[in-house]
């Protein structure tokens, strides 16, 4: 399994890509939450798990970032999470 990569846009906004395939819950929701708990507010995440990670997106939300779930032909799903401030 890959470690997380990480990039850096033209806003000076960083952004990492995590992929979480393979990984049996609850392992993907926290290694996510580890992640982010190390980014600054405007950072993106991008996830890639086996399935939506349902019981990861009230959190963000109570959390205050946004995120956009992309469901993936393979049932598969990448999550783009913006941390909140």
């Amino acid at each position: 399994m890959a470690p997380p990569r990480r990039t850096v846009e033209a806003e000076a906004m960083a952004e990492t890509f995590l992929d979480n395939r393979g990984l049996e819950p609850p392992n993907p929701m926290i290694r996510t939450l580890e992640i982010l708990e190390t980014m600054a507010p405007g950072d993106v995440l991008v996830i890639h798990n086996d399935r939506v990670p349902i019981y990861l997106l009230p959190q963000l939300a109570d959390e205050g970032a946004e995120y956009e779930v992309l469901e993936q032909p393979d049932g598969s799903a990448q999550v783009r999470i913006t941390k909140g401030a």
